[in-house]
C-alpha cells in the first residue's frame, strides 16, 4: 500500500502520520493504530477526527507543514 495515513483533528490540522504499508487498507485500520481503545475511537469519530490515505505529494502539501508546526491551523490557534 503506497502512501501515508494521516490523522486529521477536527480543526483540519494533521497530528500524525503512518506509512501506508504498515497499516491496513481502511481508515478504521489507521484509526486503530493511532487510538487503540474502542471507546476513545468512538469519541474521536464523534468529535470529527479523520484518517486519510494520501500520496507523497499530498503528504508534503498537507501533513508536513502541520507536523513541523508551520501550518495555518497552529498560527490561527496562537
Amino acid at each position: 500500500m503506497a502512501g501515508f495515513w494521516i490523522r486529521i483533528n477536527p480543526q483540519g490540522c494533521v497530528e500524525g502520520s503512518l506509512l501506508g504499508e504498515c497499516v491496513g487498507p481502511l481508515a478504521e485500520d489507521a484509526h486503530k493504530e493511532f487510538t487503540p481503545r474502542v471507546r476513545d475511537r468512538r469519541r474521536e469519530a464523534a468529535e470529527g477526527y479523520r484518517h486519510e490515505l494520501v500520496g507523497h505529494d499530498e503528504w508534503d502539501r498537507r501533513a508536513k507543514p502541520c507536523l513541523l508546526g508551520r501550518c495555518q491551523h497552529r498560527q490561527a490557534a496562537s
